[in-house]
């Protein structure tokens, strides 16, 4: 987003979730007074609790609809490893989109409904493969429901994001072979606790790139140059000394 102009500015105060009281909430209030927009785009992160973030939403201004995005072959897998926080994302949205059902057998796939349709029996779920949809007729589908409103005495029982993950992240300056950041991530696969993983680096050829991880799967693709590399990675019992020893900084 940067590179095309967008202004960002950071807000989570090295936090992996966003308080109710906090940044997000003074940060969305500064945006609305400031700039009057129409509408309002909000991507939280991937272990923020869509319950926390909808409330402060819901007080300054009307939510309109509300997506999250399944993976649909690693259902099971983020059911069982974070079964709290990836059940509230479901639970508070009106509109479910399946990604990764082009390569999901059907079997799966109606498994994977159906439980979904249990924790939350009123959202529309999206199955057909993204590709064959346009973003028109994706955005009508997310705009056909109202978002399940969660009240705040409702939150404090519950964990807060921060009471089970970690995040261990770093600025280096760097020069890595392309050959040791493939490695890098492909022994991430055996840390199992690992949920998120993503970095922007300088590579000893003269380029940089951006690399994204999620578990059993990432990207690497080129990049703009930034001020300096950056490299963050969430997850729960990080064992901090040997993600550096791996990612060698």
């Amino acid at each position: 987003m940067k590179q095309t102009g967008v202004q960002i500015r950071e807000i989570n105060s090295g936090c992996i979730c966003c308080t109710l009281a906090g940044d997000f909430s003074n940060a969305l209030q500064e945006v609305i007074h400031k700039y009057n927009p129409d509408q309002i785009l909000i991507e939280p992160s991937g272990v923020g609790k869509l319950s926390e973030i909808l409330l402060p939403c819901g007080e300054k201004a009307e939510v309109n609809f509300c997506i999250t995005v399944v993976n649909a072959l690693k259902y099971k897998m983020y059911a069982k490893n974070f079964s709290e926080f990836f059940f509230d994302q479901i639970q508070n949205a009106n509109t479910i989109f399946l990604s990764r059902t082009q390569k999901t057998k059907p079997s799966q796939l109606q498994d994977t409904v159906k439980s979904v349709r249990q924790h939350n029996p009123k959202a529309v779920i999206l199955t057909t493969p993204w590709e064959q949809m346009s973003a028109d007729r994706m955005m009508e589908i997310a705009k056909n429901g109202i978002p399940l409103l969660i009240k705040k005495e409702e939150l404090h029982k519950h964990h807060h994001a921060d009471d089970i993950f970690e995040v261990w992240s770093v600025e280096t300056p760097n020069l890595f072979s392309p050959d040791h950041l493939e490695s890098a991530l492909k022994s991430l696969t055996k840390y199992r606790n690992i949920l998120r993983a993503k970095g922007l680096v300088a590579l000893n050829n003269g380029s940089w790139c951006q690399f994204d991880y999620v578990p059993d799967e990432k990207n690497i693709q080129k990049a703009e140059p930034d001020f300096t590399g950056r490299i963050c990675v969430i997850g729960e019992n990080l064992d901090k000394p040997e993600l550096a020893a791996l990612f060698q900084v």
